[in-house]
């Protein structure tokens, strides 16, 4: 009789040791970075290949995407989704119970045994809709990553017109400020000797001085400008990135940006975000509603007593919903598709208000920049003092003025570049016109 015991638990433990072993996963250590691990040169980044320098935006945009570290880190989160999914779409276990009573006194010849079988099926009823609630919420964390890419790129965009720009506005400010700091190494001389008052000439010091401060922000400045473009594409901030001249703007059409505004919608991942998370609550919702039906669970059972007398037959299972019936759950899953409802509704609206907004200022920006600077007087100012026409002081002072109304003009094209830069990001112009299939709510 012993024996016999221990091969029937032996037997039931081998059964359990090979449906528990055909569901484990292997582990495998993921260790962390003991240290930073930046490129010291472009070269070393990852799509390096297919670019050369100097970097145009295209190729800048193509380094951010690659190798910039948030962004991986946030297509990680497609991976926890996409496992959701699978979790979502697999069909509940059944349950196995088993039971062995030894005969250890009275009237009888065998052990006794039970083992029954059951599924429930309320997991399948719901199923449908937590499948639907987790592809809902993968397409959502999928058009929040594009989202988050194309403010990532948008990003880089703005600095690489604002290091380009900024280094051709540094290069004129250096200019005019080496012109007055002559100028007032001129004036310090006459004032030495008496030939010029003092309080004339305190004008021309405090603006040499200015015009220093100005050119020291400025290398400050595009240094901050640089060092954040290289963190974006994991590149040291020491390595070299040579940029490339921006090309010309093209004319600003003003009946597209109009149809980008209108067509947002469909153009801008977080909104789309937004609304496969209302689909997902959708679901959630109606999965809510499902599970407010009785817990059931069918199946069979199996006995024998230690008379060997043998039972089988039919078992169901199921609770009475005599309080629970679901009613906060229900509640909860209302509440929130309606706050989703109101947030969506919201957004879309101060979206296009700011848009609109923007695309005002763009216009009147865009008439003013017909004037540009003519820098004809000062060429003809340069041979006039060649010949000696005129002095010193007139043409130092026709130079500056002359070189900071560039430096004007220059600061006014990447006013422009930006607020172009900014549309774009705020209506998602640029980006495909519709999601991918799976995307599309």
């Amino acid at each position: 009789m012993r024996a016999f015991a221990k091969a029937a638990c032996g037997r039931v433990l081998a059964s359990l040791l090979v449906v528990v072993s055909g569901g484990c996963a292997s582990y495998r250590p993921l260790p962390l970075a003991s240290h930073p691990d930046l490129a010291p040169r472009v070269e070393d980044l990852q799509g390096a290949d297919g670019v050369h320098a100097p970097y145009d935006e295209a190729a800048v945009l193509r380094l951010v995407w690659i190798n910039n570290p948030t962004l991986a880190a946030a297509r990680d989160q497609r991976g926890i989704a996409q496992a959701e999914v699978l979790d979502a779409s697999i069909l509940p276990n059944p349950s196995v119970q088993a039971n062995l009573g030894f005969l250890v006194s009275g009237a009888g010849d065998v052990p006794a045994w039970s083992a029954g079988f059951a599924q429930s099926l309320q997991g399948l009823v719901a199923r449908g809709a937590r499948r639907d609630e987790a592809r809902a919420s993968a397409s959502s964390t999928d058009a929040q990553l594009l989202w988050e890419s194309w403010v990532a790129l948008s990003r880089a965009r703005q600095l690489v017109v604002d290091i380009v720009d900024g280094e051709r506005r540094l290069a004129l400010q250096e200019a005019s400020a080496e012109r007055l700091a002559s100028r007032a190494a001129s004036l310090r001389t006459a004032v030495a000797r008496g030939d010029e008052a003092s309080g004339a000439a305190s004008a021309v010091f405090v603006a040499a001085s200015d015009a220093r401060t100005a050119c020291d922000d400025a290398r400050h400045t595009l240094r901050a400008q640089r060092g954040e473009l290289a963190g974006m594409m994991r590149l040291s901030p020491d390595a070299p990135l040579p940029l490339a001249p921006l090309p010309p703007l093209p004319p600003f059409d003003v009946a597209q940006a109009e149809s980008t505004i209108a067509s947002m919608g469909e153009h801008r991942p977080d909104l789309a975000a937004l609304r496969f998370g209302y689909a997902a609550q959708e679901a959630r919702l109606r999965g809510a509603i499902l599970s407010r039906f009785a817990p059931l669970s069918i199946g069979m059972n199996a006995s024998r007593d230690s008379s060997k007398v043998l039972n089988i037959g039919p078992a169901v299972s199921f609770d009475l919903p005599l309080f629970d019936r679901q009613q906060g759950k229900i509640a909860m899953a209302e509440a929130t598709r309606q706050q989703l409802h109101d947030e969506y509704t919201a957004r879309i609206d101060a979206a296009a208000a700011d848009a609109r907004v923007l695309l005002a200022s763009i216009v009147v920006n865009e008439v003013a920049a017909r004037e540009v600077t003519d820098t004809a007087p000062l060429d003809a100012a340069s041979r006039a003092f060649a010949r000696g026409d005129i002095d010193a002081s007139t043409y130092g002072d026709l130079s500056v003025a002359t070189l900071g109304q560039v430096a004007n003009d220059v600061t006014r094209d990447l006013y422009r570049r930006e607020q172009r830069i900014a549309l774009d990001a705020l209506t998602g112009a640029g980006l495909p016109d519709s999601l991918p299939p799976r995307m599309n709510p």
